[in-house]
Parts: C-alpha cells; structure tokens; sequence
C-alpha cells in the first residue's frame, strides 16, 4: 500500500512551491527527501502531518492517520525525566506499570540505560536526540515524519543515532518520511530516495535501496554508485538556480 499525493498546489504570497505536484510512500518504509535548502521539504512535512493546509491537491492514504515527529531540536520538556518524557506521549488508557515498562523498553534500544531519571539539561545534545527517537516511537503513530533530526552531529554520532533508530524500527515499522541535506543518511537509512528540484517543486531523481536500513556502510559499491548520481542530481538544482 502507498501512501499518495496527488496534484498538490502551495504557495505563499507570490511564491509557488508547489504546482500539481505527485509523490508516493509506501506504507512500512523509509522514505528520505534530499533537496536544495528553501525548496519546501519542511512545508511537505508540514502538509502530511495536518499542521499546514494544502491550497489544492488530495492526500491518499493519509486519512485518519496519526503522525508523530522526530525535529533537528529534541523539543523534551525541561521539567520532566527522559521516564517522564516518553510516558507523556504515551496512550493514557495504558497502566501505569505498563506505562513504566515500555518507557524503559524504549531508553534500553536507545542505549539509555540508567540515564531514566535524568532531565533534559542533564543530558548531552545527542542524549536528548536519543530520547526524541525513543519518544516518537512511544506515540501510537502511523507515520513519523523527521526533519533534519541528525543535522549537526558529528559522524560516529550521526552513525550511532541512525543505528538506534534502525533498532527500533526493525521491531515496530512505521512509515517514517525523513528530510535531509545529508546523502550519507539517506544512503544509510532510507529504502526509497527522492531528491527534489527548487520551487515550484519537481522530482529531478528517484531511487530505491534494498536491505536493511542500518546494515549498510558507505564503502558498499552500489551505495557509492548511488551515491555519485544522487549528487549529481542535487547538483543539477544549484545549476538551474544559478542559471536563473
């Protein structure tokens, strides 16, 4: 099953970013969206998840679906623990034991073990990034959509965090639509790739990887075949905005 839009039109005062535009996500995968920065990747996001409006265009597929997100600031509430934290999104008909044991079922695939009790300004960046994964995953969604979660980090921890979330998603596979600049994680993480024009938007390249998502090394020789032609699609949005 595939999630569908269909002939979407958004634009914002006198900029298109949108027009009659088409994309496709297949259900229980990994899609990463690479594209120039300003293209409207986020607005995508935004349009999927119901908090922004399309001007025209049909959402197939998306209906009463809930969507959780993973954003690049963890977004944890100060005044609660990493418990506390993933406990807050969780359904509240639960029992609190239950409650208790998936909270540390999800801090264990995040390596967080021992780390419960503590607040957010006790935890590293990448500490509380970890916490944003386990709590997306702690929401009863359907989709989990990511924008740009990994920007910033360095590259062992960029590895490592894309390693815990492929852990948690191996046992509970959502439909996740995951923003990035970075090719690397989208290599790395994604099952289906689109890399996307500037505004008013087009698909300049689409690929799909078999396997999987964090079994993968950047030495594989398909990946860096991918990787090469992923660039040189990036690389042809720059040359049209120069060439404008």
């Amino acid at each position: 099953m595939a999630l569908t839009v269909k002939n979407l039109n958004k634009r914002y005062a006198e900029k298109v970013l949108y027009s009659d535009f088409n994309i496709e996500f297949e259900e229980g995968t990994i899609t990463c969206i690479l594209g120039p920065s300003g293209c409207g990747k986020t607005t995508l996001l935004n349009i999927l998840g119901g908090v922004n409006a399309p001007d025209s265009g049909e959402l197939e597929g998306f209906g009463q679906k809930v969507a959780s997100y993973i954003f690049q600031e963890p977004r944890l509430l100060p005044w609660k623990s990493v418990r506390d934290n993933i406990e807050f999104v969780l359904p509240r008909d639960l029992p609190a034991l239950e409650r208790s044991k998936e909270a540390d079922r999800l801090i264990k695939n995040v390596e967080l073990d021992g780390y419960a009790d503590y607040y957010p300004s006790q935890l590293s960046g990448g500490m509380c990034q970890r916490v944003s994964i386990a709590r997306a995953f702690a929401c009863h969604s359907d989709i989990i959509l990511m924008d740009e979660p990994l920007k910033g980090l360095d590259i062992v921890l960029k590895e490592n965090m894309i390693k815990w979330f492929s852990q948690i998603w191996q046992t509970d596979k959502r439909t996740v639509i995951f923003v990035t600049h970075d090719v690397d994680e989208a290599l790395l993480l994604g099952n289906d790739i689109y890399v996307l024009g500037r505004s008013p938007v087009e698909i300049v390249a689409h690929v799909s990887i078999a396997g999987h998502a964090g079994d993968r090394t950047g030495e594989e020789p398909h990946l860096k075949k991918l990787k090469q032609s992923l660039y040189l699609a990036l690389g042809s949005t720059v040359n049209t905005k120069t060439e404008e």
